[in-house]
Order: C-alpha cells, then structure tokens, then sequence
C-alpha cells in the first residue's frame, strides 16, 4: 500500500533540516521485534503461515526524538534474500502517508499533518509503533537489518533517520552514521539486527547496532 498527500510532498521538498549527527542509539532506534510488547530480537515463526505472522516494527524514542515523531525514513532488509515468501508492510494507526515501501527499497512514513506526533509518554524510551511486517512461508533463518532509504529525501540523511513534529518543514534526525562517514570504513549504516528462524537463539546477537569509529558491536539488553 502506498499513499501520498500534497501536503506530505509540499513539506518534503520545503524540508531544510538541520543535520543531528549522533551515534546510536543517542537518537533512539527503529527495531524489529517477534512480539506486540517489542521485546525478542531473536524468535521463530510457526511452521504453518497462513499470512497472518507478523514481525512488528518499533521506534523507540531517545535523544533529540525522544518527544516523539512525525514520520521515519528507513529500510528493512533480509539477509539472504527471501525467495517463495510473501511479505507485506502495513502502517501502524496514525500513519497516514506513505511514500515507497520499509520492505522495497525504503522509504517514507508518517502521519499526515508534521505537525500531529507519534508519541507514548513524551519521554525516552517510549516504544512507537509504526508497523508491521505480515509473513506468509519465511521458513528459513535470515538476518533483518534496518539500513538506509534507498532513495532519502534528503542525499546528507543516507541513514535510518526520523522526522520531528514541528511542521512545517519538520527537523530530520539521523538514527545511524550515514553513508559515506569515514567511521563506517566504507560499510553501509546498519541501525539495527534481528534473527528469525535460528535454530536456537542462546548465543545470537541481536539488537541495537554502536558505531565506535570504525568498531562495530551489537548492544543487548536495551529494552524497556
């Protein structure tokens, strides 16, 4: 499913963000999770899938998001790529506006006015929901990562980033390093790792991806 509205592509192209460069997980983190409640990084689908298993996609909020968020740019990938599954996003309530697909390249969700927030509490931590991933035959074991758009709004937010609610040319918020940045050492920005399928999660990292200069590890434990 994709929409759009005037008003989203208005304020896209009147987007002047300042760039808030922060590493992860400073400015919270888009996860992927097995369970509604958005705590296993690591879990098994049924062997029998009538299209109706989900994996649920979270922002959890921190930083300079941490109020809340209009909208969030980023893209889902499985590693290896999964053949003879049927897999589909649909937006979580309050998502009005989408622009490309997280599964098919990347893209652009949010709500409908940049001004109206995707909020819990208001504090750090919270766990927003922005959709889910609806699965039909994925048997196999993958890697789920959350990476950059393959087509950003804007070429210097080359991350997972989010979108503040102040409209109308809403702050955008880098998630990740972004494309490019010496400390990747030429690595793609990675904001995120969950497994499914693994034949048995005792000793799988997963979890929240922390760049320290060209160092990478898996944080866990990061949950509410």
């Amino acid at each position: 499913m994709r929409r759009s509205s005037f008003f989203l592509v208005l304020g896209l192209a009147l987007l002047t963000s300042s760039i808030a460069w922060a590493e992860p997980p400073s400015n919270g983190y888009i996860g992927l999770f097995g369970d509604a409640t958005g705590t296993q990084c690591c879990f098994s689908l049924p062997p029998v899938q009538s299209g109706n298993q989900k994996i649920f996609v979270f922002y959890v909020t921190g930083g300079a998001a941490a109020a809340g968020i209009s909208g969030a740019e980023f893209k889902i990938t499985f590693e290896p790529a999964y053949t003879g599954s049927v897999l589909n996003f649909a937006p979580a309530a309050g998502i009005h506006v989408e622009v490309g697909d997280p599964i098919d390249g990347g893209g652009f969700i949010g709500t409908n006015n940049p001004n109206q927030c995707l909020t819990d509490t208001g504090l750090a931590g919270d766990k927003i929901l922005l959709g889910e991933i609806h699965v039909k035959d994925l048997f196999t074991e993958h890697q789920i990562s959350v990476r950059a758009s393959d087509t950003p709004v804007n070429p210097n937010f080359a991350c997972p980033s989010v979108f503040l609610c102040d409209g109308p040319a809403s702050t955008q918020v880098a998630l990740t390093l972004s494309v490019g940045d010496p400390a990747l050492g030429g690595e793609d920005p990675v904001g995120w790792v969950s497994t499914v399928n693994s034949t048995s999660c005792s000793g799988t990292t997963c979890g929240v991806v922390a760049t320290e200069q060209t160092n990478w590890s898996l944080i866990k434990g990061l949950f509410r």
